[in-house]
């Protein structure tokens, strides 16, 4: 199953909020062995957002829209839905009544923006959200599941993980397992590590891909099977014709860090350790004390 996640809001494009969401959502669809070919982060302008969704509908089998169903004026995926298409849209008397039940419970008088909070685009199902006031939205279109939950992390994870993900389970059947292992190296730049491994590349499942960070390059091999299983038997191969090839440049795998390694090749000799740092701060020396029982083996720090 083919699943494309649409983030909604101006403030993303413009950098004033990180859009976890997107990597929330697609870690989350990796895990359930669902493909994710695109992502797309678009502005407040329903336009916009409409051909956003045409494009994901032409392409996939299932959206995800997160953001954009709040209660204020740029708040426009129900329009944007209605527009893409072509839905009338309704408002529920029924939410809109729990709406104004629930701010009464806590002593207010419901503003009438958050009404637009009890609109929907004719068929779909509004999803409940006890996270908060905005309820997620599922719909189809020629075969395609649509759903739109709120952009707040909280509330978009409590969706996805209740509402969302088991649907798309039960319409995707037995669904595959992807499998990642990440094999960190040093003491090689990214280039020199894609040209030891070039023809590797080439490989669909498992399949591998670089990815470089400060001080280190890591090869991520990622396999695709029916079970956790199977998908570790495809790794396993792959991975040993890596290290092969990388020797000790390989140091840790997958959330191992280097700080973790030192602890453990210390902790088997006996050894103690002292640093001392200058213009640092005391970088090192905080990476090394946020390994649990660091205090066993590390002396401390001069810094200057």
């Amino acid at each position: 199953m083919i699943v494309e996640v649409v983030a909604i809001g101006t403030e993303l494009l413009l950098g004033q909020i990180v859009n976890g969401n997107a990597a929330t959502i697609g870690s989350a669809l990796a895990d359930s062995g669902m493909d994710a070919h695109h992502q797309s982060v678009v502005g407040d302008n329903i336009e916009r957002i409409a051909v956003s969704l045409r494009i994901a509908a032409s392409r996939s089998d299932a959206i995800i829209i997160t953001g954009g169903i709040g209660p204020t004026k740029d708040d426009l995926t129900r329009e944007a839905m209605c527009v893409a298409f072509d839905r009338v849209m309704r408002r529920s008397d029924e939410y809109a009544a729990e709406l104004a039940d629930r701010w009464a419970r806590s002593g207010r008088e419901l503003p009438l923006s958050n009404l637009r909070q009890a609109d929907y685009p004719e068929g779909a199902e509004m999803l409940p959200n006890p996270k908060g006031s905005a309820p997620g939205l599922a719909m189809e279109h020629d075969g395609v599941l649509i759903f739109a939950i709120p952009g707040v992390p909280e509330e978009m994870k409590y969706l996805l993980d209740e509402e969302v993900l088991p649907r798309l389970r039960t319409r995707a059947g037995n669904a595959a397992v992807l499998t990642s292992r990440v094999l960190r190296t040093w003491g090689r730049g990214e280039s020199q590590v894609g040209e030891i491994l070039d023809d590797l590349y080439q490989s669909l499942n498992p399949s591998i891909a670089f990815l470089a960070s400060a001080g280190e390059v890591k090869v991520r091999i990622t396999a695709k099977a029916e079970t956790e299983a199977e998908a570790a038997a495809l790794i396993g191969p792959m991975e040993a014709e890596v290290r092969r090839r990388l020797g000790s440049g390989v140091f840790a795998v997958d959330g191992e860090t280097l700080e973790r390694i030192v602890a453990r090749s210390l902790k088997v000799r006996g050894w103690t350790l002292g640093t001392a740092e200058s213009a640092t701060g005391g970088l090192v020396a905080a990476r090394i004390t946020s390994v649990p029982g660091a205090s066993t083996f590390y002396r401390g720090s001069i810094i200057s």
